[in-house]
Order: C-alpha cells, then sequence, then structure tokens
C-alpha cells in the first residue's frame, strides 16, 4: 500500500523543511508521497517545497493560482495523489506526525476514516486558553449534534481515508467548506471510523488561519450540510425557532392581559396560547414550509386545521394554568409581595403549562404520526384532505 500525504499551504514557508524531515522519520518502512498544495503563498512556500523537491523524489508541489481555500487544496491534493491511501495534515507542525504509522494500522484493520484526535483518551488540545478552548467545544457540539457525527473530534484537520472511497464521493464534495472531513462523513455513509489520540501542539512559526471570515464560512458549512442531512434537516430548526418565537410571544400577550386588562384565570391563559398558535401558523406557512405555504383563502382553512392539531397541547397548557391559579389562590406566600412578584409567578405557571402542552402534541404525534392525524381531523370535517402544515 503506497500513502500520500497531502498539506494544503499557505504562508507557510518556514515549517516546509521541518515537516518534510518528520514525516520522514514518522514513516520509514512505508510507501510514501508528500504533496505540497500551495494557495500561491506570498511567502513563497511552493518555492521552498520546490528545492526540497529537487533532492527528495518523495515530495511533490501544486501551486494553486485559481480557486483557492483549505477544502478545494485538500480536493485537489486527493484528486492528483497517487497512493491508495489519502492523509490529510497541517503543515503548520500542530499535527503530530508520529502517529501517522498508527493510523495506517487502523486504516489496514478495516477502518474507512482514521482521525488524529485531541480528544479521545491519551489525546490533547495542548496549551490553549479558557477561550480557544471555547471555541472548539462549540464548534465540536455543533457539528456532533447538527450532523449527527458520532465523533470527539469532527473538527480535525488530521485524518486518513481510503481513495477509492474519496473518489465515490469527489463529485459531492463542496470545497468551499472549512472542515473537509465534515464533508467526507457526510458523504460516505456506514463509515466505520477510528480516532487516534495525539496532543495539539503549539504553532511555532508563522500565523494562525482562524479569523472571523473562517469562523462564518464554518457556520455556512454547518448550516449546508445540516440542509442535506437525514439527521436533522433545516426545516426542523425552522420550525424550532417559530415555537420558540411562540412561547415569548405566549408570555408577552399574557404579560400584557394580566397588567392592562381586568381578566384573569384561564381565560388570560387560553387568550395568549391562541395568539402564539396564530403567529406560529403565520411564520411556519411563510418560512418554515414556504415552499408549499397555503395561499389566498386556503390560509384560513389551513389555519384552523392547523388549531385543531394543536388543540390537544392548548388544552392542556390552559387547563394546567387553571389549576396552578386555584392552587395559588389558597396560597398565601404566593398572593404576598409586590406586583411584579405576583406576575412573575403567574408567567412561570404559564412558562410551564406552555411546555406541557408541547410536550402532549409531541407524544401525540409520536402515537399518530401527523400528516395522518391532519388528514383523519380533515376528512372528519369535510370529505376531502390536503396538505396541510406538519
Amino acid at each position: 500500500m503506497k500513502l500520500s500525504v497531502i498539506s494544503p499551504t499557505l504562508n507557510e514557508a518556514e515549517n516546509i523543511p521541518h515537516l518534510v524531515e518528520q514525516l520522514g522519520r514518522a514513516l520509514v518502512g512505508i510507501d510514501y508521497e508528500i504533496l505540497i498544495v500551495d494557495d500561491d503563498s506570498p511567502d513563497q512556500t511552493w518555492s521552498i517545497a520546490d528545492k526540497i523537491s529537487l533532492t527528495n523524489p518523495r515530495v511533490r508541489v501544486i501551486r494553486r493560482t485559481q480557486n483557492r481555500g483549505l477544502g478545494m487544496a485538500v480536493i485537489d491534493g486527493f484528486s492528483h495523489a497517487g497512493g491508495d491511501a489519502l492523509a490529510c495534515i497541517d503543515a503548520d507542525l500542530q499535527h503530530d506526525p508520529s502517529i501517522l504509522p498508527r493510523m495506517v494500522e487502523e486504516l489496514l484493520r478495516g477502518s474507512d476514516v482514521v482521525v488524529g484526535s485531541r480528544y479521545v483518551e491519551g489525546g490533547s488540545a495542548g496549551k490553549w486558553d479558557r477561550v480557544r478552548r471555547l471555541q472548539s467545544w462549540f464548534a465540536t457540539k455543533s457539528a456532533q449534534f447538527l450532523l449527527g457525527i458520532d465523533l470527539k473530534d469532527p473538527m480535525s484537520g488530521y485524518f486518513l481515508v481510503w481513495r477509492k472511497d474519496f473518489s465515490e464521493v469527489k463529485d459531492q464534495l463542496d470545497g468551499r467548506g472549512f472542515k473537509i472531513l465534515l464533508e467526507l462523513l457526510t458523504r460516505i455513509r456506514g463509515s466505520s471510523v477510528k480516532e487516534v489520540p495525539y496532543t495539539f501542539r503549539p504553532r511555532t512559526n508563522g500565523k494562525s488561519k482562524l479569523t472571523g471570515k473562517i469562523v462564518y464560512r464554518y457556520a455556512q458549512q454547518l448550516w449546508r450540510l445540516c440542509s442535506s442531512s437525514r439527521h436533522l434537516p433545516v426545516r426542523f430548526f425552522k420550525y424550532a425557532v417559530v415555537g420558540g418565537t411562540g412561547i415569548f410571544v405566549n408570555l408577552a400577550v399574557m404579560a400584557l392581559l394580566l397588567t392592562q386588562t381586568n381578566l384573569h384565570g384561564w381565560r388570560v391563559s387560553a387568550l395568549a396560547s391562541l395568539a402564539a398558535n396564530f403567529q406560529n401558523y403565520l411564520l411556519n406557512n411563510s418560512w418554515t414550509f414556504a415552499d408549499r405555504s397555503h395561499k389566498g383563502f386556503r390560509k384560513l382553512e389551513g389555519y384552523f386545521s392547523y388549531l385543531l392539531v394543536s388543540a390537544a397541547g392548548l388544552g392542556v397548557a390552559t387547563g394546567l394554568y387553571a389549576g396552578f391559579v386555584r392552587l395559588l389562590a389558597h396560597a398565601p406566600l404566593a398572593q404576598a409581595g409586590s406586583g411584579s412578584r405576583i406576575l412573575f409567578t403567574r408567567l412561570g405557571c404559564q412558562l410551564f403549562s406552555v411546555l406541557a402542552g408541547i410536550w402532549t402534541n409531541f407524544a401525540l404525534n409520536k402515537v399518530l404520526p401527523w400528516p395522518e392525524f391532519v388528514r383523519l381531523n380533515l376528512a372528519a370535517a369535510k370529505q376531502r384532505s390536503y396538505s396541510t402544515l406538519p
């Protein structure tokens, strides 16, 4: 088996000689090549690598002058590589080349992807400050949650894959992504992934490439991959956002009614919940399900069917709040204190009631799938069915 080690570079002239030397020491006994894929660095990293290649035939250089970017550099490097296995490693010497032989062993044992990991037992992020650790934690958890990736270090830029697997998904990869590993993991379905621990080294030369622009590109990549993911599609998040605004509207309307009108008891809860339900329908219709939204008079039909599906949750929320009000009426401590304290107590009761109503609708949908629930309710009202908001 031949190994191709691809290192995407930008202004890493000082690090290239050390990288080639350390890879040479680590890969003794392994047939390998090194591809330095440089984005036409102003410090002429490509020129330094070219000079090394004159005396070291294992080193090749690709100088890219168009379509620059980390993701595209890795894809170009993998595409031009001649090895059976393809490794990606940064040139800044923060990735430890000494674990490459073990990564190769794991690949030969049956893994489809092997990742150099900072977060499995034996690995470490090194001497990062709290801010950097928090940034990495947030980025990692976002990828795990949004994409359903069961990997301790999905943000790793240090990994190894089979060439044949890369070739199968190459045309599906988007080089604009900041983390090409995420692209591969979401495309190579059913892959066996192994993590090998290493300690992330401090940078000795050059400057970090982590900028606000990179963070923005990562967020774009997550959104794009999530859009096509079977794990948590973007429509789900739109629906969740609408639900969150609904809770806010519910509590805001209730606070307004309690402070500006003489209404009280279950009526306040019911009116607040109905107001939130109505705004949820409007936002879901115009945003979450814009591709199949109701138009014209059908908005009215759609809303009543949406209200019908939500009726159980609304009933539970209103009933619970009414129960809380009765309990509070017999609890002197709850009625004591300033008006603002009483107001916040009632808003807290409403929040708990609304969450219970949401859970009720969710539980019902698990028993009777939502589309079928809508269809059966509509069929009972009229002898036809039509698409409604899920």
